[in-house]
C-alpha cells in the first residue's frame, strides 16, 4: 500500500553476464563425383594403321563440372533483450498484502494480473476484466431505498495460467473469499459474498445500506492479484501459501529463478494473453544492498533501472546523458510522523496514554517547530514541496491553511502544557502536565526505516536538532521496514505498539482517498488486524463523517473529504510534512517506462521495449 515500505538492505551485488546465442552456418553441400563408365560399356579402342602415325586429337574438353552453391548461413539470432532492475534487497512475497515495502507489488506485477487497474493519470482501465461496469451499462445497480449495490463484472476468455488451465471467475472468487477470510483488502467490509453466474462473469453484492465508491478497483490496484484455484492452497494460510514465493504466471513474465540475496529472473510468457508482448525477453531483479553501488552500475551502464534513487543519486542521473530520472505525473507520497498516542509497548490510548504525545499542545508544538522548507529544498534537493493535508491530489483538494513555522511559540506552547526544563539541562520535565508525573523527562524514541537512504537519516537528524531548540529529547534509531510494519504477531513494532514516534512516507493510491483514510484514521483500524491506525487516535465526529464518504454522490464526497480534512487538522493525529517523488533512474534504451503513483513501475511492463 505503500511506498512508506520501500527498500532493505544486507546483500551482495550480481554482475550477471550477457549471453549472446549464434548460430553456426551448416557445411556447404558437396559436388556429386563425375559418372564412369564401366568395362562392359566402355568401347574397344581402334588401333590406327600401322603406315601411318596415329594423328593427334585435341583433348575433348570436359565440360567444368557445376557445384551447387553453398547454402547461405542463417543470420545469428538475435541477442535476448533484458532489462535489469536494481532493488536492495529480497522481496518477501509477490503482493503488498503480506509485506509491503513496495517492491513486492512491483514482482508482482510481472506474473499475475487483476482484473481492473489504474493509469499513471488515474484512469482505471480493464485487465482481466472485458469491461468496467458502470450503472450506464447495467453493471451496476443502486438502490437508493435500501442504500445498497450490487456490480457485475464480466471477465475474458482469452486468459490462461501457465500451466494452461484458463483464468476463470473461480480463480477471483477463491482469491477474494481467501483474503476475506484470511488476511484484509480495500472493500472486505462492506462486501457481503461474491456470486459466480457463469466462468467468466460474476456479481458482487454488497452488504445492506452500504455503498462502496472504490468498486472498480476492489479486485486490483497495487495490492490486489488474483491467484489459480487449481495451485494454490488455502490450507496453507494466505501468508504461508507456496503459490506467492513460486508463483503460477498469467502476467506477462514467468518466475524462471531466485537466488535468494542474489537476483530474481523472469522469462517472457509465451502464452501471455495480449499478441506480441511482452517486447522484452527477460527482466532480472537484481538485490544490491548499497545506495552507492547501485548508483555506480547504473553509470557504468550495467543497469537499466534503479528503483527509488535516493535524492543526491537524482543528482547525478539528472545531469546525465544516458539515464533519466523519471517522475510521476502526479504526486502521492507525503512524508511523515507517525506519534504513538499511547505509552510504549500499550494499546490503550484512555488507560495508557503517552506521556506528552497524547497531548495535542505538544504535538502542535512539534510541527510549529520544524522548518519543512530546509528539509525540502536543502536536504532533499528541491525533490518534493511541504505538505501539511492528506486532502491535495485531484480531483479531493481541500484548502487547509499551511501551518507556521516558529520554534518560539513551540516553545512557549510546551510551556503551557506543563513542560518545563527546570534542572537547565535543555530537556524539559513534567510539571503539571497531564499525562505523566512529576519530573518525567521529556524524552522519546525516533525511529526511521532504513531503506529509504541517506536523505532520511539526514532529516530525522535536522528534527531531531529542532526539538532539541525547544526542549525535546530524541534517541535516534533506524531499523528497517519489515520490522516496522511487519504483523503483531510477527514483532512489528508499530502494530505491536513498541514505539512513540517514527517517520516513514504514504499517501493514497489510485483514483479514491476512501479506504485509504478509513485504514489510517477510522477508530475501528486501532483493532488488531484491523487497521494502520497505529497511532491509536479515535474521534466519533471522524468517524460519522468517514461513513458518509461511502457514496456514489462524487460532489458531496468531495464536500466530506474537506470536513475530514479540518478535523484531522483540528486534532492532528499525524504530523505531515512534505511529498516526495515516485520517481526512478532508467537507461535511455529502455522505452515505454511510465512511473505512477497509482501503481508500481512495472504496471506496463509489457509494453517495455529496449533500443540499442
Amino acid at each position: 500500500m505503500s511506498k512508506k515500505r520501500t527498500i532493505w538492505l544486507l546483500i551482495t551485488s550480481l554482475l550477471l553476464a550477457a549471453f549472446v546465442l549464434s548460430a553456426c552456418a551448416p557445411a556447404a553441400t558437396e559436388a556429386p563425383p563425375e559418372e564412369v563408365a564401366t568395362e562392359e560399356e566402355a568401347p574397344p579402342p581402334e588401333e590406327p594403321p600401322a603406315e601411318e602415325p596415329p594423328a593427334e586429337e585435341p583433348p575433348a574438353e570436359e565440360p567444368p563440372t557445376e557445384e551447387p552453391p553453398a547454402e547461405e548461413a542463417p543470420p545469428p539470432a538475435e541477442e535476448e533483450s533484458t532489462v535489469v532492475i536494481l532493488i536492495p534487497d529480497n522481496i518477501a512475497a509477490f503482493n503488498g498484502l503480506i509485506t509491503d515495502t513496495g517492491y513486492e507489488q512491483m514482482a508482482g506485477e510481472l506474473v499475475m494480473l487483476s482484473v481492473a487497474e489504474a493509469d499513471p493519470d488515474g484512469n482505471i482501465y480493464p485487465e482481466l476484466a472485458a469491461e468496467l461496469p458502470t450503472i450506464e451499462n447495467g453493471g451496476v445497480e443502486f438502490d437508493e431505498d435500501t442504500w445498497s449495490m450490487t456490480v457485475t463484472w464480466k471477465l475474458r476468455d482469452d486468459v490462461f495460467w501457465a500451466d494452461g488451465e484458463q483464468v476463470t471467475v473461480d480463480d477471483v472468487i477463491f482469491t477474494w473469499d481467501t483474503i476475506a477470510e484470511q488476511s484484509w483488502a480495500d472493500g472486505v467490509d462492506y462486501t457481503e459474498y461474491l456470486e459466480k453466474i457463469d466462468d467468466f462473469t460474476f456479481k458482487v453484492h454488497y452488504y445492506e445500506g452500504y455503498v462502496y465508491p472504490n468498486y472498480l478497483l476492489q479486485f486490483g490496484g497495487e495490492n490486489f492479484f488474483i491467484y489459480p484455484e487449481h495451485y494454490c492452497d488455502a490450507e496453507q494460510g494466505f501468508y504461508e501459501w507456496d503459490c506467492d514465493r513460486q508463483p503460477l504466471s498469467s502476467g506477462p513474465f514467468i518466475l524462471e529463478e531466485w537466488v535468494t540475496d542474489d537476483h530474481l529472473t523472469f522469462v517472457r510468457n509465451e502464452n501471455y494473453f495480449d499478441e506480441g508482448k511482452p517486447a522484452v525477453d527477460k527482466v532480472v531483479l537484481r538485490i544490491v544492498p548499497e545506495e552507492s553501488v547501485r548508483e555506480t552500475i547504473m553509470m557504468e551502464g550495467d543497469s537499466d533501472v534503479h528503483y527509488w534513487p535516493g535524492d543526491e543519486t537524482s543528482v547525478v542521473y539528472k545531469d546525465s546523458e544516458f539515464v533519466d530520472y523519471l517522475t510521476a505525473p502526479s504526486e502521492r507520497w507525503v512524508m511523515r510522523l507517525v506519534p504513538n498516542l499511547t505509552a510504549y509497548g500499550e494499546t490503550d490510548p484512555v488507560a495508557n496514554p503517552h506521556p506528552f504525545l497524547s497531548d495535542l499542545q505538544v504535538r502542535r508544538a512539534i510541527r510549529m517547530a520544524i522548518d519543512v522548507d530546509t528539509i525540502v529544498n536543502e536536504i532533499h534537493y528541491g525533490n518534493g514541496r511541504p505538505m501539511w493535508t492528506e486532502f491535495f491530489r485531484e480531483p479531493y483538494v481541500c484548502e487547509v491553511p499551511r501551518p507556521v513555522y516558529d520554534p518560539e511559540a513551540a516553545a512557549a506552547m510546551l510551556e503551557e502544557a506543563g513542560w518545563v526544563d527546570t534542572d537547565g539541562d535543555g530537556i524539559r520535565e513534567c510539571q503539571g502536565c497531564p499525562n505523566a508525573e512529576d519530573g518525567t523527562p521529556m524524552v522519546m524514541e525516533f525511529v526511521i526505516y532504513s531503506e529509504y537512504g541517506e536523505s532520511l537519516e539526514l532529516a530525522q537528524q535536522y528534527i531531531a536538532e529542532s526539538l532539541a531548540d525547544i526542549g525535546i529529547g530524541t534517541e535516534l534509531l533506524s531499523i528497517e521496514g519489515t520490522i516496522m510494519w511487519a504483523p503483531a504477531e510477527d514483532g512489528g513494532t508499530e502494530l505491536s505498539g513498541n514505539f512513540e514516534f517514527d517517520m516513514w512516507d504514504d499517501g493514497w493510491p489510485g483514483v479514491d482517498p476512501t479506504d485509504f483514510i478509513w485504514w489510517f484514521y477510522y477508530s475501528e483500524a486501532t483493532a488488531e488486524n484491523g487497521g494502520y491506525n497505529v497511532g491509536r487516535w479515535a474521534n466519533e465526529d471522524f468517524d460519522v463523517w468517514m461513513d458518509e464518504a461511502y457514496t456514489l454522490d462524487e460532489e458531496y464526497r468531495k464536500e466530506v473529504f474537506c470536513e475530514l480534512a479540518n478535523i484531522l487538522e483540528e486534532e492532528l493525529p499525524w504530523i505531515l510534512l512534505y511529498t516526495t517523488l515516485e520517481a526512478h533512474g532508467v537507461n535511455t534504451r529502455v522505452e515505454g517506462i511510465q512511473p505512477s503513483a497509482n501503481d508500481p513501475l512495472t504496471w506496463n511492463v509489457a509494453e517495455w521495449s529496449v533500443s540499442e
